[in-house]
């Protein structure tokens, strides 16, 4: 891209090991996915995985970005609460109903080996390693998703549509019910759309979409193309420690708006969840069309004032080093898609979806506008009552109504 004259050839390519996000190194995949177990968790079954023991099974090796890093991240945000009670990857799976050893879990991780490198000495009762080298390690491997008995699933890993219309009832207990009542997918299209639903309508599983619960890659990588734009090679790697830092903390951010926004409409909906993933992004993209189409026709400086919009996006280093050269930098249309994105994402998330689906489309774009106005004028509000002597109770019960539908009652649109 360099050679043939593009203005920003970084752009191009994302996991770069200069000026760029390795998704392996830095897990971002699994950052995300991770939130949404937290969250499903405690939505589904009622658990705190900070203080409650649960149990998960995994596909995908020790050895693999999303696996390998959320084996990581689940022992950093729970220690021995997290109990791995299966994993499965090309070479093998290893078992444990008591949880396998977590010091022999990282060691495999940090070293860059697959499970059927699990030392079989550190396993407990009933534990158990198979080999694909004999018939009944590919057999006990090609199963283990479904046999292994665990609160959540993670797919981190494996073939597309492993779980499909004809085999779905296979993840089910002879009693017809799940063998774990909750999946987040990590990996791409290991479940079919299909499969999902059945699933769902004849056992209660929930599940969290892949195109919710993995899209942390996708986040990271459109900062690497926002920082290949706005950022020199140098600029960027000298800075790298803190921009990765503020990343991470974005896609935590990120992630859990939405999966709160996915559980808050379903347990005040219903419907299955993979549908209102659909939902949710068809929402945004609505919404982001509308904008788009809108700011096509505002002068210059009314475009101006929605520019913070996009700041706030970035990582605040990103932003302090050469946001006050955005327009030099970075093409006017990529602003102004972007501020489209963000306002709309901070409608749909805040409201909900229902909020969106029941605006006619060519008001979609006015509402949007005039909601960021009403946002400004809560805080305001906000700010005034944080200064006024009442009651500390009475005063945090204000601000939280305030924070929750201030700036929708302010719209006067239900």
């Amino acid at each position: 891209a360099g050679q043939r004259g593009y203005d920003t050839p970084a752009a191009f390519m994302s996991s770069k090991p200069r000026a760029g996000i390795n998704h392996k190194e830095y897990g971002v995949t699994s950052e995300g996915v991770n939130v949404y177990l937290d969250v499903a968790l405690k939505h589904v079954l009622k658990i705190n995985p900070k203080e409650d023991s649960f149990t998960v099974k995994i596909t995908g090796g020790p050895d693999g970005d999303v696996a390998g890093n959320e084996l990581k991240i689940l022992f950093r945000e729970y220690g021995d609460n997290a109990k791995v009670v299966g994993i499965a990857d090309g070479t093998g799976c290893a078992e444990d109903p008591n949880g396998l050893d977590w010091g022999e879990l990282l060691r495999l991780v940090e070293n860059n080996l697959p499970i059927d490198c699990f030392d079989p000495t550190k396993l407990k009762e009933g534990g158990a390693v198979h080999k694909v080298d004999t018939e009944e390690g590919v057999k006990a491997r090609n199963n283990m998703h479904n046999r292994v008995q665990a609160d959540a699933f993670i797919p981190a890993g494996g073939r597309p549509n492993t779980i499909n219309i004809h085999n779905y009832e296979h993840f089910l207990n002879t009693d017809g019910t799940p063998s774990s009542p909750l999946i987040v997918e990590g990996a791409n299209l290991f479940v079919t759309d299909e499969a999902r639903q059945l699933l769902f309508d004849e056992a209660g599983v929930i599940i969290v979409k892949d195109s919710s619960a993995n899209k942390a890659g996708v986040i990271t990588s459109s900062y690497e193309i926002c920082a290949a734009m706005l950022l020199s090679e140098d600029e960027f790697f000298e800075n790298k420690p803190q921009i990765v830092s503020e990343v991470l903390d974005k896609l935590h951010q990120y992630a859990r708006m939405e999966a709160e926004l996915l559980f808050r409409e379903f347990e005040n909906y219903g419907g299955s969840l993979p549908q209102l993933s659909k939902v949710v992004s068809g929402a945004v993209n609505a919404a982001t069309d509308a904008l788009t189409v809108a700011l096509e026709t505002f002068s210059d400086e009314d475009k101006e004032k929605l520019l913070p919009l996009f700041r706030a996006h970035l990582p605040k280093t990103m932003a302090d080093l050469a946001f006050d050269k955005v327009h030099e930098r970075v093409p006017a249309q990529y602003i102004t898609n972007a501020v489209a994105s963000c306002l709309a994402s901070k409608l749909v998330y805040k409201e909900g979806t229902k909020f969106i689906e029941t605006l006619p489309e060519e008001k979609l774009a006015d509402v949007a506008l005039r909601y960021l106005e009403a946002e400004h004028e809560v805080e305001l509000l906000k700010s005034a009552l944080e200064s006024t002597e009442m009651p500390d109770k009475e005063k945090e019960s204000i601000l939280k109504l305030l924070d929750a539908g201030g700036a929708r009652a302010a719209l006067g649109v239900f």
